[in-house]
């Protein structure tokens, strides 16, 4: 019985325990042992960090560099949950993200967001739906977003182009230019230029976007954003059909996004349209699957107005592929 005990434990310390920190090189960079010899690796090779002691995922590295003689590598820290400290005697298990059943808690510290073959399940979510618009996140270089509202391409990791697909099959031309000015483990923010031609007026819009997300804590995150704009620059008969007569307008945004334990999330807050002092908001689901992300929700451009329609509560539905 204890041969059978002894046996046993030493398979799960196995399973665990693939490959072990057995130095910190720097605040990025471990030094990793491989304690399993049966398990392979290679530079770019994706790597959970477990605490030894509460058994919880502190966080993903990367495979730098290894040599085929030696059983030690370094390792880059791509995300870090910020609860728990990097240390040697951690362990260390070899994942493959391009798959969806990963046994890794759903936090917002823990998305990746390095350029790397990996679910849009286990990244930011960059699009969040007509109403929402775009996040603060970029697609990574080559990446796609597309769907029945937007058509997005990441031209590098910063710099990202979009069509609202929406607006253009209801005759407004349109792109934009988002870029990336600050990405780290707490906020990220982005500015985006955009551009509308309305074919039935002959007459051109400028929209200029700010994007800011900050991370509140492991499961809540905060999204801001302003828009400054010519002209009413979503299509008119999808969000408000009034015309604006000032040169210049402003729109405030604020919501909250809740992750949920299977990487679901749920968005919410509100929207204020400064000149027309009207207060809207939208709550929304999001199911987030491998490539696929669905969205479904309640949004308004005027609370007061308690009826459905577009000068008052939408009901919203909408779906992309990321890829």
């Amino acid at each position: 019985m204890a041969s059978l005990l002894f046996i046993y434990a030493t398979l799960v310390f196995a399973y665990e325990r693939e490959f072990i920190v057995t130095d910190i090189i720097s605040d990025q960079s471990l030094q990793i042992q491989r304690i399993d010899k049966q398990i392979e690796v290679a530079p770019g090779d994706i790597l959970a960090i477990y605490s030894h002691q509460t058994k919880l995922v502190l966080g993903y590295a990367r495979v730098a560099s290894i040599t085929d003689s030696s059983d030690f590598f370094i390792a880059i820290i791509e995300t870090h949950n910020k609860n728990g400290l990097i240390r040697p005697e951690n362990y260390l298990r070899k994942l493959d993200l391009t798959k969806i059943n990963n046994d890794i808690p759903a936090r917002y510290d823990l998305t990746y967001r390095a350029e790397s073959n990996v679910a849009a399940k286990y990244r930011p979510l960059v699009y969040a739906g007509l109403v929402q618009g775009m996040t603060a996140s970029n697609l990574n270089k080559k990446e796609w977003i597309l769907g029945p509202s937007v058509l997005a391409y990441g031209l590098t990791s910063r710099t990202q182009l979009d069509i609202n697909l929406a607006s253009a099959i209801f005759g407004v031309a349109n792109l934009a230019v988002k870029n990336k000015l600050i990405d780290n483990d707490d906020y990220e923010l982005s500015v985006e230029n955009g551009f509308q031609y309305y074919h039935t007026s002959k007459k051109g819009s400028y929209q200029f976007t700010g994007n800011l997300d900050m991370a509140s804590n492991s499961n809540f995150k905060s999204y801001a954003k302003f828009k400054l704009f010519t002209k009413k620059p979503e299509d008119q008969s999808l969000n408000n059909s009034e015309e604006y007569t000032r040169d210049l307008n402003l729109e405030l945004q604020f919501s909250y996004g809740y992750i949920f334990s299977n990487w679901n999330q749920l968005i919410f807050g509100p929207k204020i349209d400064v000149n027309k002092k009207n207060v809207g908001g939208v709550v929304a689901y999001y199911i987030v699957e491998k490539n696929i992300n669905t969205m479904f929700g309640v949004s308004s451009t005027d609370f007061s107005e308690l009826r459905l329609g577009k000068q008052a509560y939408l009901v919203n539905l909408d779906f992309w592929w990321r890829f």
